[in-house]
């Protein structure tokens, strides 16, 4: 076995360092950074300080015991804080990428004949209890944004779920199957390991635990396709446990990329924020006019709030100080770093006015608009992609070990997974294709149901129609 063979002959701490095998860590502060938009740059005071009100002007005075001239420092007070505006451009864009990517589920492509529909029928039950439909999007969202991201699968005790698959019957298992998501904003570093041949032959997990103290102390967690093996480092590192995980195959899925979505874009977004920040001082100290007096002062006039300064004198005159400079270039420059981030992340700007300036709501409008979303989506279905397609494998292989009816089905089933890009469509478009093209031959009643998009209760549809024709 894989994890026999790694830790033969070797300590503890020779078989941990083997399983880590050297892996260069993530930034993970500095993807948190770029994430969380409290972390920012602008908000760091040693890079961008307070500003300093001069409180008394530097002076010299001459000191008689010593006969020598000694400079007196200025002294500063704190001025008025500094405006720190900070923008969630990376949370904003990888939202929108996994909203295209995965806002709709991906497709289980298969045609299942005898027990394999029985099988079918408890993968989707899976899904759906797993309730991962949601799961996904955390998947894709940690995948854009923190470069790696696994999902770990186990059995846990759920007599309920076999009751659900409606044509099973006789003795039911008493497993069901459940997933957990591990990735480095959640305080998880992974290790995979890889044969010469780039498949996964056992998978590593470090994390931290806390004692009933409080006291916080590492853990290491590795699978291969037989074993899970745990250890933790209280004095040094211990064995903890180390059983059969019951399952054929490495009961992880897992997935990579080589840089962070955003990237790229950090060096418009740090610039950005300097930008807004400073054009709002600017704002404060020059926006609001400035009243200015010429000539002597002689007394006031009225009462109160009417009060009327009386000026006298030659050139006698009182003006607001307006500031006149218009700040198109510093406007024009947000603007362009703005497109810039959104276009080069091939991310569409879906907002109100984005929408109304389309010109028109028909679907094929809509798809000229996401048209580079979609070109995105399918860039990212290279691997995550991949990722769900292993998953379902997983699930499958995993659905014949526990129910041992389902083992010959299991290896014969063939089930594909496909990632649909997110669409605003238009019904009336939908519907009126898919009366064409069933008239026209080109489909089947079936084929034109499933493409108006009415899945759910397509059967009784066709019984529907059939009985009225």
């Amino acid at each position: 076995m894989s994890l026999e063979k790694i830790f033969k002959g070797k300590s503890v701490d020779e078989a941990i360092a083997a399983l880590k095998g050297g892996k260069k860590q993530l930034d993970v502060l500095g993807l948190i950074k770029d994430w969380n938009p409290n972390k920012h740059d602008i908000h760091d005071i040693n890079l961008y300080p307070e500003e300093k009100k001069l409180k008394k002007k530097a002076s010299q005075r001459f000191d008689d015991k010593s006969g020598k001239v000694i400079d007196i420092p200025a002294e500063y007070e704190d001025g008025p804080p500094r405006n720190r505006i900070s923008v969630p451009i990376e949370q904003d864009i990888v939202n929108l990428h996994t909203a295209f990517t995965v806002g709709i589920e991906p497709t289980l492509d298969c045609t299942p004949e005898g027990e394999e529909e029985n099988l079918f029928e408890a993968i989707k039950a899976v899904y759906k209890r797993g309730k991962l439909k949601y799961k996904n999007k955390k998947i894709v969202r940690s995948w854009l944004s923190e470069k790696e991201v696994a999902e770990y699968w186990y059995a846990e005790e759920n007599a309920s779920f076999w009751s659900r698959i409606k044509n099973l019957v006789g003795i039911k298992p008493k497993l069901s199957l459940t997933s957990a998501i591990w990735s480095p904003f959640r305080g998880d570093t992974l290790y995979p390991t890889f044969n010469d041949h780039g498949d996964m032959i056992a998978f590593s997990r470090g994390y931290k635990k806390r004692d009933e103290s409080g006291n916080e102390y590492e853990c290491f967690m590795t699978l291969d396709d037989t074993y899970i093996v745990e250890f933790e480092n209280r004095d040094g590192w211990k064995e903890v446990k180390n059983s059969k995980h019951g399952f054929d195959k490495i009961p992880v899925i897992y997935a990579k990329r080589k840089e962070a979505l955003c990237s790229s874009i950090k060096p418009m977004r740090v610039r950005l924020e300097k930008l807004l920040s400073s054009y709002a001082d600017c704002i404060d100290y020059h926006f609001f006019p400035l009243l200015m007096l010429f000539g002597d002062v002689e007394g006031f006039l009225g009462k109160g709030a009417s009060r009327a300064v009386n000026l006298e004198g030659e050139g006698a005159d009182a003006k607001y100080l307006v500031w006149q400079q218009a700040p198109d270039t510093v406007k024009l420059e947000i603007e362009n770093l703005i497109d810039l981030m959104y276009s080069m992340t091939q991310t569409p700007r879906i907002t109100f006015d984005n929408l109304k300036g389309i010109g028109a709501t028909s679907g094929v409008a809509f798809k000229f608009m996401f048209m580079a979303a979609h070109m995105a989506v399918e860039n990212h279905a290279e691997e995550i992609g991949e990722f769900f397609q292993r998953r379902l494998n997983f699930i499958t292989s995993a659905l014949g070990t526990i129910n041992t009816r389902f083992k010959s089905a299991s290896e014969s089933i063939d089930i594909n997974t496909e990632i649909v890009p997110y669409m605003i469509d238009n019904l009336d478009d939908k519907v009126t294709t898919a009366v064409k093209a069933v008239e026209g031959g080109i489909w089947s009643r079936r084929e034109g149901i499933l493409f108006a998009g009415n899945i759910d209760r397509i059967d009784e549809e066709l019984k529907e129609i059939e009985e009225q024709t």
